[in-house]
């Protein structure tokens, strides 16, 4: 059996959505011609751990190395507590300007953290890397992002061991949608696009989690470099669903929201908040009636404009739980929500999460630009996209969500749709695999 060496600074036990990727690709790789073996940290930085995804994947071997994050380390521990939601506020803008000594502390965290935080990893995760490869022989290297620093130890290993190189963007590097609040200079920019420049000019294929990505990257590398481009979505893992089946009885008339997962600073809840509470009050709604439940991580805390909206008692946060404990919750609910913002810079954006939200048969209520988001819940008839600011069209679709809630059937399992099998996904790459390998030894 041909071996990939599959190099991700994102793994479990980090409960990074990232993580989830590269595990399902482990678990089902085998069934395709192809053994994975693991690059990745020790000791990485993150915000939440979840070790129970290792259970699926106990057989691959992983290699483990040191890594220094001193930048990333720092901001979280000096992160203290959540400010408090304002209404009107814009999230950070672009940083410039300040005081001498500000502006040579953002040089000195660019000449730290460019192209990412975990540029540091790179001469420990190489060398690590150089021991993997001697040992395990592999045919084919690939990498996932974020962080980008995944990519250059990937290609210095593929370079020295003269083994292909597959580049897996789960959110692209200098075309990112958020990239512009960064506050890059020319130079730091020109730096950035230095060793984007080196990981595709060696890269054999590249892969992304999105069309939409897709077209901005053959329109990236058109010319430059010689690297197809392929899509492999995320997805959901039917198999693991299957064990979580659940079902609950209607004993009332609550509307339940659900979210899962981190909420940031452009994705976040206001423009819902807002229309929810203005539905509640012109419906005439007793508001012990809805319930939205929020699971993840916030870097706001909503609590006192929550009360000023009237929904304290609505909304709840409730952290972080694992995935085993969230699953069953998705066959539970009426609705799903999810944010991305309305900014046109977002629109070829895919939440991981909305393949899980698709398979859950649940309605789905997305605040999201018009683009490949709502187009995948317009294509599976899974709910409703807000693609405009617009508090009328919200509350219409939440009306319509509260009359059809009694007409949905209880959902016992996970609908079936074979485009967000992780199965089919992970065959696609294993086919990928194989061109790849193939056209080097031709």
């Amino acid at each position: 059996m041909k071996r990939a060496l599959l190099v991700s600074y994102v793994y479990p036990p980090m409960a990074a959505v990232g993580g989830q990727r590269i595990v399902y690709f482990c678990k089902y790789l085998k069934r395709y011609g192809w053994e994975p073996v693991v690059l990745t940290v020790k000791t990485g930085v993150n915000i939440s751990w979840d070790s129970s995804l290792l259970e699926k994947v106990r057989e691959t071997r992983v290699y483990r190395s040191v890594t220094f994050e001193p930048v990333l380390r720092r901001e979280l521990s000096q992160s203290g507590s959540r400010p408090s939601y304002k209404p009107g506020e814009s999230p950070a803008g672009v940083p410039g300007g300040g005081s001498l000594l500000r502006r040579l502390k953002r040089w000195f965290r660019w000449a730290l953290a460019v192209p990412d935080h975990a540029i540091f990893w790179v001469p420990f995760g190489v060398l690590k890397g150089l021991g993997a490869i001697r040992r395990e022989k592999p045919q084919v290297v690939f990498s996932s992002s974020p962080p980008v620093s995944s990519h250059l130890v990937a290609s210095i290993l593929s370079r020295l061991a003269g083994i292909p190189h597959v580049v897996d963007f789960r959110d692209l590097w200098t075309l990112n949608h958020l990239y512009e609040q960064r506050g890059y200079p020319a130079v730091v920019r020109a730096y950035d696009r230095f060793w984007e420049r080196f990981v595709l000019k060696k890269a054999a294929a590249v892969v992304t989690v999105s069309p939409g990505f897709s077209r901005q990257m053959e329109g990236h590398v058109a010319g430059r470099y010689d690297c197809p481009i392929e899509t492999i979505t995320n997805g959901f893992d039917y198999e693991e669903g299957q064990v979580q089946n659940v079902s609950r009885e209607r004993g009332s008339d609550k509307l339940r929201f659900l979210y899962v997962g981190s909420l940031y600073a452009d994705f976040n809840p206001a423009f819902f908040f807002e229309g929810l509470a203005q539905w509640v009050r012109d419906s005439g709604l007793d508001r012990s009636s809805v319930q939205a439940d929020f699971y993840g991580h916030s870097g706001i805390d909503y609590t006192e404009w929550l009360e000023k909206l009237g929904l304290g008692e609505v909304v709840t946060f409730h952290g972080f739980k694992s995935r085993s404990e969230l699953l069953p919750l998705l066959l539970e609910v009426d609705c799903l929500l999810l944010f991305l913002g309305f900014s046109e810079q977002v629109r070829n954006v895919i939440p991981a999460k909305l393949f899980e939200y698709l398979a859950s048969g649940a309605r789905i209520l997305a605040i999201a630009p018009r683009g490949v988001t709502s187009e995948l819940i317009e294509r599976h008839h899974a709910g409703y996209c807000i693609c405009q600011p617009d508090q009328t069209i919200l509350a219409t679709a939440l009306q319509k969500i509260y009359e059809a809630r009694k007409e949905t059937p209880v959902r016992e399992k996970f609908r079936y749709i074979k485009d967000i099998d992780r199965v089919f996904l992970t065959e696609r790459l294993g086919h990928l695999f194989d061109r790849v390998t193939a056209s080097r030894e031709s």
